[in-house]
């Protein structure tokens, strides 16, 4: 490895990439939030929201708006209690200003996607010098779970960005005391806190730890006003979560701290448990190219901590969450997304340190290892992207193959400049890179399954026939989110056959969308009639699934009825009716 004198000196000719006007902080500013708010912002408009999380959040925003409701949150016409209040104020705002349609709901999610970037870039001019702040924006802005939590509506993007920024304050207070911004880390805090609850909070506290255990600066902590900060934390935190726990008499808590807190800390909830290491693994991919060249960034970081304590500080806020998250037993990707400006700070060092050094970056500890990575990772994903090709729709095959061939000729390049310790052309080449195949992916790819996809149809055909019929839509064992908001409104949910009976006998006959299984069982029933209306098939997109979905109307059996008619009453036990494909 370059020795450390060698290598600290990051405004080297060979390492300015925007000379001239295009070098101005300002300009440079503008041009990546622009990139950044492209890639969050392009295709939201044409991509209809995924199961489950996004149509929840989004129902959510827009029944509160329709009741008039500000404070509790409610899904499907039930209390939602699986989050606190901002986001759903955040969404608001944004279908205010985008429209009550998928790019108003992630409207909030990629302008805080963007604010992460440029808090990032910020934070790392100052911590590292012009070069290294553009590069660790860029990294960010481009890598591929940033890009995917900035265009989805859910709090993820929201949350990263308080987070980021109280670590940026901490940075600040790190250098020289401030009030305002002891003043803005607990305000950000209690923005984390009414979005998330305590994860934020807790995410910064555990960087703080190991920063402070790993040589990182502790002055920081000590110029954070204590007694009047957690004053102001409680005066922004208490009123909503006071209040939302008298209106729910209590069953607020119960809920988020029994089922939310708790229990995802001990087991996995949902099916989401995974095993040691999840985030390490996980992280080759969602935060690749970046993430083959975080083992030599750690080691390289780690030699020089006590010397620089800029590295324990990143180091902190790297391995300090990932600890946390390891400790937690229900494990999902998007969880460590606060985490990754820290980490991309931490590459864009390392990138730094190599090309002040002038040595290719395979000359240095694990550099070997990070060019088995960044190659053995592309070449996974374009071998993964080309077999969708062939399981997806059709429409969807000239897409990924395009993003296979890209992804894997931007690698063979950077690779190529690695090797030949053109540092510089490699870096930006894999930005380039994924820049391209995150535009093509919101632009080109996910639309192009938009028509395959059932829960809109599915919506349509249910308000279609309970007009038809003069019936209540109902779901049973299909019972995606993204029906419930595409279909605008509270739709019936049942869960067993006696909750259909129930249903039946108040009053009016139900149409429902059924899979195969239910609608057999259904038939058997002796107090059920069911007539078929129409075959729906598509494609499940968030399963990588064919779906078949059979419509049909249900009501209670009179001595005639048949257990199972054709829309024109003729004939019994098959299921007939026009036939409608999603395609």
């Amino acid at each position: 490895m370059a020795s450390t004198s060698e290598a600290r000196s990051t405004d080297t000719p060979s390492s300015r990439a925007f000379p001239g006007w295009l070098g101005h902080p300002l300009v440079e500013a503008l041009c990546i939030a622009a990139l950044a708010l492209t890639l969050h912002l392009v295709g939201n408009g044409r991509i209809s929201l995924f199961d489950r999380d996004e149509p929840r959040y989004a129902q959510c925003a827009r029944e509160m708006r329709q009741s008039g409701d500000w404070l509790r949150p409610t899904f499907n016409g039930e209390p939602r209690y699986h989050k606190p209040v901002l986001i759903y104020w955040l969404m608001q705002a944004g279908t205010a200003i985008g429209g009550d349609n998928p790019f108003g709901a992630r409207l909030v999610s990629a302008l805080m996607g963007a604010a992460t970037v440029m808090i990032t870039w910020g934070l790392g001019r100052s911590m590292l010098g012009p070069l290294g702040g553009r590069l660790a924006a860029l990294m960010l802005a481009c890598a591929p779970i940033a890009v995917a939590e900035a265009k989805m509506a859910t709090t993820d993007a929201t949350l990263a960005a308080f987070v980021v920024g109280g670590q940026a304050l901490l940075w600040r207070l790190a250098k020289g005391p401030s009030r305002s911004a002891a003043l803005g880390f607990w305000a950000l805090m209690a923005l984390a806190f009414l979005t998330k609850g305590p994860v934020g909070p807790a995410l910064v506290a555990c960087a703080g730890i190991v920063s402070w255990w790993w040589g990182g600066p502790t002055a920081c902590w000590r110029r954070l006003h204590w007694r009047w900060g957690l004053l102001l934390f409680v005066a922004l935190v208490a009123p909503w979560f006071i209040t939302i726990g008298w209106l729910s008499r209590g069953e607020f808590f119960r809920f988020a701290l029994g089922s939310q807190l708790v229990d995802r800390v001990a087991r996995g909830v949902e099916n989401h448990g995974a095993f040691p290491g999840y985030y390490l693994v996980t992280m080759l991919g969602c935060f690749h190219p970046w993430s083959a060249l975080m083992p030599a960034a750690i080691l390289a970081g780690w030699k020089q901590r006590r010397e620089r304590p800029e590295l324990g500080f990143l180091l902190g806020w790297v391995v300090g969450p990932w600890v946390l998250l390891e400790c937690v037993q229900t494990k999902l990707i998007h969880y460590y997304l606060p985490a990754l400006p820290g980490a991309a700070l931490l590459v864009s060092w390392l990138v730094g340190e190599v090309l002040a050094s002038g040595v290719s970056v395979r000359r240095w500890r694990l550099g070997r290892l990070a060019m088995g990575l960044l190659g053995g990772t592309a070449l996974a994903g374009a071998v993964g992207m080309v077999a969708l090709a062939w399981v997806f729709p059709a429409p969807m095959r000239w897409p990924l193959l395009t993003l296979a061939a890209l992804v894997f000729c931007g690698t063979l390049f950077a690779i190529d400049r690695f090797r030949m310790a053109d540092t510089r052309r490699a870096v930006y080449g894999l930005v380039t890179t994924w820049s391209l195949v995150m535009f093509l992916t919101g632009a080109w790819c996910l639309p192009s399954a938009e028509p395959f996809r059932v829960s809109g149809t599915v919506a349509a055909k249910l308000h279609e026939w309970s007009d038809k019929e003069s019936a209540r839509p109902i779901l049973a064992n299909f019972q995606q989110p993204s029906v419930i908001y595409a279909y605008g409104g509270p739709i019936g949910v049942i869960n067993s056959y006696e909750e259909l009976l129930e249903r039946l006998e108040s009053g009016k006959p139900l149409v429902a969308a059924l899979r195969d299984v239910d609608l057999d069982r259904i038939a058997m029933l002796p107090e059920i009639s069911v007539s078929v209306r129409e075959t729906i098939r598509g494609f499940n997109i968030d399963k990588g699934v064919k779906e078949k979905l059979v419509l049909a109307r249900l009501d209670l059996r009179t001595a005639s009825a048949p257990a199972l008619t054709r829309r024109d009453g003729a004939g019994t036990g098959t299921l007939a009716g026009e036939q409608i494909d999603v395609e």
